[in-house]
């Protein structure tokens, strides 16, 4: 998890992060746009990846901490909603 404060409280920022470096990964002759549990849920992160090219969306998510909520179901709902605006097959890949 990114945690750009850390440094601040002698800890490390985690994971980098360059919000302007282009999100879509060539994958054998594919170019994937991949969004990773939250950023399903924002609407930058996707058309950051849509202006990218991609040839399909691969959306992933750990949601076992969910149970029992919606949360998992309106990531797929929302996912599935921008696939279908950009016309974009869409692999969902959630650890319930």
């Amino acid at each position: 998890m990114w945690q750009p404060w850390q440094p601040l409280f002698g800890g490390n920022a985690g994971a980098k992060s360059n919000i302007f470096a282009n999100p879509v990964v060539t994958l054998g002759s594919s170019r994937v746009a991949v969004l990773i549990c939250y950023e399903q849920l924002i609407v930058w992160p996707v058309l950051q990846s849509m202006l990218g090219g991609p040839d399909l969306i691969v959306a992933v998510g750990n949601g076992w901490w969910t149970k029992g909520t919606s949360i998992v179901a309106i990531q797929r709902a929302s996912t599935a909603a921008w696939a279908k605006l950009f016309a974009k097959p869409l692999v969902f890949s959630f650890n319930n």
